[in-house]
């Protein structure tokens, strides 16, 4: 009877500190979300409005499984609006400095602009003020000293409006060349994933084969991929296969060259000697198969890529016809086609 009282006794305990914990983390959540840092409007009411779902969560939580989904849910929706945060800080200094940019050129031009306009205006002034002083009528002595202000500040009003404009007309230029290169760069780059696409990897290769350079292709399929929409949607394969791919990057050299071989293989030009990437890919292998979290309306879930790694090098010298069939037999048989 004693062992009964103190069992449920005990069990009162643990639902008190379950209810404990649940109201801690509640308010955590709603703490987060209220005093969240406002940078972007909607994308701050965004984050709160997931955050209410991952609250929601919480409440329905139960099993240990339960809150393992609800911290991970949390984790995620802190680490995305980090990420959009520091993007939006990003382009505010960027905005900061090409204003400051533009007002340090306004600045600099002030007395380079329009020399000879200004010289022809500051001559006249000079033959005014002489007349001036020699003149006896005091009529003429108030027209002149009229001509004087006006002409000076015309002159200053002119000058002013002339660099405001090359400083603007600068300002509108620099963005087009940035535009400009971002267009230009789009057209190299796989939309889904945002690495280069099969275009800039085939003119990276050229140009190693024209020089006559040794270098391996590391080939990573998802063997998995054609399947994956029949489970979710599109924006979350992607998310998936960009976390593939920013681990990818992380096993490999500063600037290596990563692309979209084809729809399920994805490419890495290496430039080391076979040995080593064989290294990689046994290494790739081994850590980029597996799930990946990702986000769906405040909700963290995981998708599961089926992930294999293989080299194809190329030594100074070989033919060219016999490496790119290597490459489709590699990619195929990763493939498992």
């Amino acid at each position: 009877m004693i062992s009964i009282r103190k069992a449920a006794s005990d069990l009162d305990r643990m639902e008190e500190l379950l209810q404990s914990v649940q109201q801690g983390y509640g308010q955590a959540i709603r703490s987060t979300a209220q005093y969240a840092i406002e940078l972007d409007a909607a994308e701050t009411s965004e984050f709160r409005a997931h955050l209410e779902r991952v609250q929601k969560q919480m409440e329905d939580a139960r099993a240990a499984e339960d809150w393992t989904a609800v911290e991970a849910s949390f984790r995620g929706e802190l680490r995305e609006y980090r990420d959009k945060a520091a993007g939006q800080l990003e382009r505010l200094h960027q905005q900061i400095k090409t204003s400051n940019e533009a007002v340090q050129l306004f600045t600099e031009s002030v007395a380079a602009i329009d020399v000879d306009h200004e010289a022809q205006i500051q001559g006249a002034l000079g033959q005014l003020g002489a007349l001036e002083e020699s003149a006896d009528v005091e009529a003429l002595h108030a027209g002149i000293r009229a001509a004087i202000q006006t002409i000076g500040d015309s002159m200053i009003v002119m000058r002013r409006r002339h660099q405001a404009g090359i400083a603007e007309l600068r300002d509108e230029i620099r963005a087009l060349h940035k535009q400009i290169e971002r267009e230009h760069k789009a057209q190299f780059l796989d939309p889904a994933t945002g690495v280069w696409n099969r275009r800039r990897l085939d003119m990276r290769i050229a140009d190693l084969v024209e020089h006559n350079q040794p270098f391996c292709i590391l080939l990573v399929c998802v063997r998995n991929l054609p399947r994956l929409d029949r489970r979710y949607p599109q924006i979350m394969i992607e998310a998936a296969l960009k976390a593939l791919l920013d681990r990818l990057a992380n096993m490999l050299e500063e600037g290596a060259v990563i692309g979209r071989w084809d729809e399920q293989n994805f490419a890495a030009i290496l430039e080391m000697e076979p040995a080593a990437a064989i290294r990689v890919s046994r290494v790739a292998t081994g850590q980029l198969a597996g799930e990946y979290p990702v986000q769906e309306n405040g909700i963290s879930r995981n998708i599961l890529l089926e992930a294999a790694a293989g080299v194809i090098d190329r030594t100074a010298g070989s033919d060219q016809a016999s490496f790119e069939q290597k490459l489709l037999q590699m990619s195929r048989a990763l493939s498992g086609s």
